[in-house]
């Protein structure tokens, strides 16, 4: 546990202490939307199942699982728009869009073969 305070501590000292030689990569509003949404959809099931386990946590949740949902997903938003590499804002893009494709299509293929359709097995 301390060797990982240590870790975390260094990393977090030598991000701040380093010159700010990335840029920002603006996303398109389709991807960010894409993003929040599963990223509410991952925290929905999440705290859908801290409150099958730990049910004294339910009213806290039900109160306020949608503004800590759409937080976390604007910061992961941040975070992919400041870790992606401006030298190639569109290569940057496209990457972004290829994982949220083949995301959605493992998701599709799940559905489909849920509801039973042939092909897929």
């Amino acid at each position: 546990m301390k060797k990982l305070f240590i870790f975390v501590l260094s990393i977090v000292l030598l991000t701040a202490c380093s010159p700010a030689v990335n840029g920002f990569v603006q996303l398109p509003d389709a991807e960010r939307l894409a993003i929040t949404t599963l990223v509410v959809a991952v925290l929905g099931w999440v705290f859908a199942w801290v409150g099958t386990k730990f049910p004294w946590t339910s009213p806290f949740i039900e109160k306020y699982k949608m503004e800590i949902s759409l937080a976390l997903a604007a910061a992961v938003v941040g975070f992919i728009e400041n870790a992606l590499p401006s030298a190639y804002p569109d290569v940057s893009i496209l990457v972004v869009q290829l994982v949220l494709a083949v995301l959605a299509s493992i998701g599709l293929f799940r559905v489909l073969a849920k509801a039973g359709v042939k092909g897929l097995r």
